[in-house]
């Protein structure tokens, strides 16, 4: 019988024919329905919030490209570098430069606000714990934090609701590593976010797009320099305000003062004591 083929060739088919093999295999383990995208995207997301949860004292910095909604509706793209850290349960402290200078400073009593740029500063208690200070950031205040989601003590609890739709994407490259793409919806809000399929599931990029949002249509976020033992000295979380700042008001939302009671409002004040 003649040799059909030379033993190198064989070799090359068998390789392709393996090739295919495994291929198919990973095929099939890929999240074919939309239920098992949702259930792949959220066990990406708990196993991220796992990691982040046990953390004490984290820092990480980000370069943030936002679209903000201006006077006579324009748009304008906001370009911000943000340098965070906290500690939890009750310490945080943002530094931002770019297209803004500002510093945030939370001590476990009360929130602290600089704008450089403006020389001014804003004050307001806070409740004790960072989660419930994010919370009453946003719903008194009405600041979107997106990098404040992964700051609660349960990241998941803060990104994942019970009318999250959405899921596992594929997979993709960012900045040379190989990542789960997630993109989500839910009320008011589309967000996505890139987490790596080796290593430490930290996130590398994040996107939201706020639909009833009045000041805050898009942010893009890229991640970097992740520290969950981070070093971070005590004076890094006490507010420090240049003695000629003119101290704001921090005005709450008028519809959370027409429902809370008086005692849990607060009295937001620009003229607390400076440190």
């Amino acid at each position: 019988m003649r040799q059909l083929t030379s033993p190198r060739r064989a070799g090359r088919v068998l390789l392709a024919i393996l090739a295919a093999i495994l291929a198919g295999a990973c095929g099939r383990n890929e999240p074919q329905t939309e239920a098992e995208r949702l259930a792949r995207g959220r066990e990406i997301i708990e196993n991220m919030s796992s990691k982040l949860a046990p953390a004490q004292s984290i820092t990480f910095n980000a370069h943030e490209v936002r679209d903000q909604l201006k006077n006579a509706g324009k748009v304008q793209r906001v370009t911000l570098v943000r340098q965070a850290a906290m500690r939890r349960p009750d310490r945080m402290y943002v530094k931002t430069t770019g297209d803004a200078d500002n510093e945030i400073w939370y001590d476990g009593v009360g929130l602290t606000v600089v704008a450089h740029k403006d020389k001014v500063f804003a004050q307001a208690p806070m409740p004790k714990t960072l989660d419930k200070t994010l919370d009453a950031m946003h719903e008194r205040y009405g600041v979107a934090t997106p990098l404040g989601d992964f700051a609660y003590s349960s990241p998941a609890k803060a990104l994942l609701t019970d009318t999250t739709k959405g899921g596992w994407v594929g997979r993709e490259t960012v900045d040379g590593q190989e990542t789960d793409h997630l993109a989500f919806t839910d009320t008011g809000v589309k967000w996505e976010v890139w987490i790596p399929t080796t290593g430490d599931p930290l996130p590398k990029k994040g996107i939201a797009e706020f639909s009833e949002n009045r000041h805050l249509r898009r942010v893009e976020i890229a991640f970097s320099d992740w520290n969950l033992s981070a070093q971070i000295p005590d004076d890094r979380f006490k507010p420090t305000v240049p003695a000629d700042y003119e101290g704001i008001a921090m005005l709450q939302r008028a519809r959370v003062l027409k429902t809370m009671p008086p005692d849990d409002a607060g009295a937001p004040s620009g003229t607390a004591g400076k440190e």
